[in-house]
């Protein structure tokens, strides 16, 4: 029986506004704060109004929420100035009351060489490596066909981890605190970045600077002078922070489909995936179950945003497998998980800097749609699923190498065929005015979503046999994991 999809139950642009608006007001959610807590409530009520039974895993973890950061310097004997922080950096410790002082010495690029500078502030630049996307991606695919990966590319998730300091020789060395400058992005990109977001807690307070404070900095630790450094922090040893789940049966009890995503972030795209996963729960739950074959299990995993402390070995999705193989791993009588469809970063807009990084600004064109396909069958399935779609930009990745971004990818190193759409916008960790729904398309939004609710009934028609296995990864000639 071919795909069918009934276009009167399909969620509309208003409803996806709505979850998305609704998602935004509780302001960032960072891992096991207030506002996360309210949204994995607000996603649990939501799915239990349109019939699914929920489930949640409650997890421990040390929670680290910065509650005041300020830099300034002495100059003139005692006169103290203000600069101006782009943010601070998580997890990365804290100080007293009254802040840290020292002077000011340059340690060069991150990691940071600080022999010298015991008792002293660090300033570390951060660089924004343009990487060749072949070390990154392999491209399968692409709707519009002519559209292509950049022969270079750089972000600040990636410059934050491949270019951050070392923070934990840093305190090994007796440093007060270190100063990050954002070297090479202009100071309306740098500033509010969550990042970076890999590192569990640390001992050595931090904070980021843009590229002009950062130069000033620069200077004034050649004339040795002295700063001070706030990071005011609450720190509960004893956080808690809940995984939600709900399993949707299909009329095949020996088969599933995951469809996931994560529910910790600091802005309106990230995370925004609980929007779609919402709009394909009430889309799928309108069906009589003799329409759906095989159960949907609908998993908003907490824990992305502090990986080190939830994932095992991998994304926080990891934790969640190893909890629950009742739901999917196809042994011991359990049901077997056929697919994976992971939903990341929805609707988002291209910003880019200029190319002196002296600008950042819309460029008028929508975010690549990055989405790794862990087969050609998979990859098939995805590109038919796009068609009536007006607004697309969408390249499919094989994964290369050890990489693959975003929470998908425990889905597929667990064995499980997937599709997982992980957009990388610049501003995709910033936490902005009003969340950064000025950076959203919410028509683009919808169309993605509906994107995947015709996939996943595709997926749903296709055999197991036909749906296969992942395929290997591609060679690539770096080991690099970097989780997002």
């Amino acid at each position: 029986m071919g795909t069918v999809i009934y276009e009167d139950k399909l969620p509309d642009v208003e409803q996806v506004w709505s979850w998305q608006q609704e998602l935004d007001g509780f302001g960032p959610r960072l891992t096991g704060n207030d506002a996360h807590k309210r949204l994995t409530d607000y996603f649990e009520a939501e799915l239990r109004q349109m019939g699914l039974n929920t489930h949640r895993d409650s997890h421990i973890f040390t929670k680290w929420e910065a509650t005041h950061w300020q830099l300034s310097i002495y100059s003139d004997g005692d006169h103290e100035e203000e600069l101006t922080a782009a943010f601070y950096y998580p997890y990365s410790g804290s100080t007293p009351e009254e802040g840290v002082v020292g002077e000011l010495v340059y340690c060069g690029k991150g990691p940071g060489r600080f022999r010298d500078a015991a008792g002293k502030i660090a300033i570390v630049d951060v660089s924004s490596p343009r990487l060749p996307s072949s070390l990154l991606f392999k491209r399968r695919s692409s709707y519009p066909e002519n559209e292509t990966l950049p022969f270079l590319i750089s972000n600040p998730v990636l410059s934050s981890v491949l270019r951050g300091p070392n923070l934990e020789k840093a305190a090994q060395a007796g440093v007060l605190g270190v100063i990050c400058v954002w070297r090479d992005m202009s100071e309306a990109n740098a500033r509010a970045q969550y990042l970076p977001f890999t590192t569990g807690p640390q001992q050595c307070p931090t904070l980021w600077v843009g590229k002009e404070t950062g130069s000033r900095l620069k200077q004034l630790a050649k004339q040795r002078t002295k700063a001070r450094l706030v990071l005011k922090v609450e720190l509960d040893e004893r956080a808690s922070s809940d995984t939600l789940y709900a399993v949707l049966p299909g009329s095949n009890q020996s088969e599933t489909m995951i469809v996931n995503t994560h529910t910790d972030g600091p802005n309106a795209c990230e995370e925004n995936g609980g929007v779609g996963l919402l709009a394909m729960a009430r889309y799928f739950s309108s069906l009589p179950m003799e329409q759906r074959q095989r159960s949907l299990v609908f998993v908003f995993v907490t824990g992305h945003f502090q990986i080190p402390q939830f994932g095992i070995h991998g994304q926080a999705t990891t934790r969640w497998l190893h909890d629950h193989p009742e739901l999917w791993s196809g042994e011991g009588g359990h049901p077997k998980a056929v697919a994976g469809l992971t939903l990341e970063h929805l609707g988002c807009k291209e910003w880019k800097d200029s190319r002196d990084a002296s600008a950042y600004r819309h460029t008028d064109r929508h975010e690549v749609e990055l989405v790794y396909t862990g087969n050609q069958t998979m990859d098939d399935l995805y590109m038919a699923s796009l068609s009536d779609r007006t607004k697309v930009r969408s390249i499919t990745l094989r994964p290369k190498s050890t990489i693959y971004f975003g929470e998908g990818q425990p889905l597929y190193m667990a064995g499980i065929p997937t599709v997982s759409l992980i957009p990388t916008p610049d501003y995709l960790c910033a936490t902005g005015e009003d969340g950064g729904l000025d950076k959203l398309d919410v028509h683009f939004m919808h169309e993605q979503i509906v994107t995947f609710i015709k996939l996943a009934a595709a997926i749903d028609c296709t055999s197991t046999e036909n749906l296969g296995k992942p395929q290997p990864h591609a060679k690539g000639i770096i080991g690099l994991f970097i989780k997002e």
